[in-house]
């Protein structure tokens, strides 16, 4: 049998995942991401759906990281009514990041002049669509269409989606965790695929060796507090913010680095936090058996949380070293961006990049080197420190990419290389051809492909 496959966001950039497979008989949508890039919520949000929203059979989502979840209310509000199905660790940190996101959606709608993309009722109504499955239970789609997810390993409950028909399957990678959290469990490697749509946002890029990252982190710490400085880090809200609390947690409880305050300033981050401690089983064996056993992973005494605009404003009353953890990851919006105008001109201080940064974003300017920016319409001088350290990307890097297609090998027909900007997606293409001689293309936004499914 055949079905055909729909590219209509993430295909030729990194955010926006919306895809759709169409079997015949059900309309399957995998993801329905915020498009970001140089703002944090792109004007085309607003575009309508090139589908019918009441005609999706199901919707499928892989993670809930915005650029994946980001209009599902919208989707809603649109007349979608099926289901929507993720993992139980993905449906409890979608609910925080939707509320989130609301107030952004607000604030961007006033400055474009539009209507919000939704509101509060139609992410009460998503919710209520919303059902969370474990790993690997196959479920019945209809059509003859089976699916069940896997482990990625990119956030807590993320998962790859496999569907299967008459022996054949097609999975949608999500994003995919290169092994570098200390919380989570490495990403599975599905087997008996005959298509994959892979992400590639390191596609084109060979990762530093992380095996010594807790040591530079406690280096990148040491010498900024030396410095009598602020550590800055941009980090969002969802597993990088808590990767880099259990670090920072281990490197003080074993007194590697001076005990100075580390600020979260992030409420999302706080409330995100709390869900990652309800499940347990997602983490990797070690970290599963500590919370069991009672330990809070995330907690000492050093850590404050910081839980409105005017404490984050008094946190440099005082005139000690400092660690503050802030969003968004990418410098786009958040309180970042209000410590980022306050320290980006001591040179005393440091930023650190710990994560990829979407072209046209503030933080891809750092990361550049640019030494003069604007924020809020100010212009500031770039005088701190910015230091980029990348091993605790979520992300599998472009020799990891290779190697997962390799270890499918025996039995891909097909790759669709997509969430990757044009340059990292297209180098990922010419390797598979050229090392494993395996068909890859990576699609254009509105393109389709029909597949043996």
């Amino acid at each position: 049998m055949q079905s055909k496959m729909y590219f209509y966001g993430g295909a030729g950039s990194v955010t926006g995942s919306n895809f759709m497979l169409d079997t015949g008989g059900r309309k399957i949508l995998v993801d329905c991401g915020l498009f970001q890039g140089e703002h944090a919520l792109d004007e085309s949000n607003w575009e309508p759906f090139k589908f019918d929203p009441k005609e999706v059979s199901v919707l499928i989502n892989t993670h809930a990281h915005i650029d994946h979840i980001g209009r599902i209310p919208k989707l809603v509000r649109d007349g979608y009514t099926g289901k929507i199905i993720s993992t139980e660790a993905t449906k409890a940190l979608a609910e925080p990041m939707l509320y989130d996101a609301l107030e952004l959606n607000r604030h961007e709608a006033q400055k474009h002049g539009k209507e919000p993309l939704y509101d509060e009722k139609d992410i009460e109504k998503a919710l209520s669509q919303w059902e969370g499955i474990p790993y690997h239970e196959e479920h019945d789609l209809g059509d003859g269409i089976t699916f069940q997810f896997y482990n990625s390993g990119h956030i807590l409950g993320s998962a790859m989606a496999k569907f299967s028909r008459d022996g054949r399957s097609i999975v949608f990678t999500g994003d995919l965790g290169g092994g570098n959290s200390p919380l989570l469990p490495l990403a599975e490697e599905p087997q008996g695929v005959q298509y994959l749509v892979m992400e590639s946002v390191y596609g084109d890029k060979k990762r530093e060796d992380d095996t010594n990252r807790r040591e530079r982190l406690e280096d990148i710490i040491e010498d900024t507090i030396a410095r009598k400085g602020t550590l800055l880090i941009p980090a969002f809200s969802t597993e990088r913010t808590q990767d880099l609390l259990f670090e920072i947690r281990t490197l003080m409880l074993e007194k590697k680095v001076p005990s100075v305050p580390v600020y979260l300033d992030s409420p999302l981050a706080d409330k995100i936090t709390e869900a990652y401690m309800r499940y347990p089983t997602y983490f990797n064996e070690d970290i599963e058996k500590r919370i069991e056993g009672g330990e809070h992973v995330f907690d000492f005494p050093e850590l404050h949380f910081v839980r409105d605009v005017e404490e984050s404003k008094n946190i440099y009353k005082k005139g000690e070293p400092r660690i503050i953890l802030a969003g968004s990851g990418m410098s786009n919006g958040g309180r970042v961006i209000g410590h980022e105008q306050v320290i980006l001109s001591d040179e005393q201080s440091t930023l650190l990049i710990v994560g990829y940064q979407a072209a046209g974003s503030l933080g891809r300017k750092l990361a550049e080197g640019m030494k003069k920016v604007t924020i809020h319409a100010e212009t500031v001088q770039v005088r701190a420190k910015v230091a980029t350290m990348y091993g605790y990307s979520a992300h599998m890097d472009g020799e990891q990419l290779l190697e997962f297609v390799n270890k499918m090998d025996d039995t891909l027909e097909e790759v669709f290389v997509v969430m990757g900007e044009p340059a990292s997606a297209g180098f990922l293409v010419q390797r598979i051809r050229d090392y494993l001689g395996t068909k890859a293309i990576s699609p254009e936004v509105g393109a389709v492909a029909t597949i043996e499914l």
